[in-house]
């Protein structure tokens, strides 16, 4: 915290190029916070309502037979399920024209990658995890060494990219 009155002023002026909102005493911060609270709230349920509907969704039978390269050969979305009812698969951007490829994925795919702690708790829900990527296998298998190859992640063709658009 600045001491000087040079270094108060420079505070000051650094405060307002932010264009911060006003300070105020904490009854009126109290009573702005309450009317936020009604919003958050009704934003809230209509959040949850929106999951809800979407969970009543119907469902659309998957009738082509979409093949992956994973690090043992060919696999085909069923095998990606690995015996489970449930598959969460993940486009992950890590192919040429990505910022950082061919040393790095995206970076939001990768910061949702890494919140990932361990599969053993998606598993334990019946539900597998993977990442599909356009990159060869050789820097799929590159990465995983990397990041400790804690999740499963393969190789998928543009065709598959193209049909899942037209849905």
């Amino acid at each position: 915290m600045p001491t000087s009155k040079k270094g108060n002023n420079e505070h000051a002026k650094a405060r307002s190029a932010m264009k911060t909102p006003p300070v105020v005493s904490p009854q009126k911060w109290q009573a702005a916070r309450e009317k936020m609270l009604v919003k958050e709230k009704a934003h809230m349920r209509a959040g949850d309502a929106l999951a809800a509907e979407r969970r009543r969704m119907p469902w659309m039978a998957v009738e082509k037979n979409y093949e992956f390269e994973g690090p043992k050969g060919k696999v085909t979305l069923l095998d990606l399920f690995e015996g489970r009812p449930q598959l969460i698969l993940y486009r992950a951007f890590f192919e040429p024209g990505v910022f950082g490829w061919p040393e790095h994925a995206c970076r939001g795919c990768s910061l949702g990658a890494d919140q990932v702690s361990h599969l053993a708790h998606l598993n334990a829900r019946d539900t597998t995890l993977a990442y599909a990527s356009r990159a060869p296998q050789a820097d799929i298998a590159r990465l995983k060494e990397r990041m400790a190859g804690k999740k499963s992640l393969v190789h998928h063709d543009r065709l598959f990219r193209q049909r899942l658009r037209r849905r």
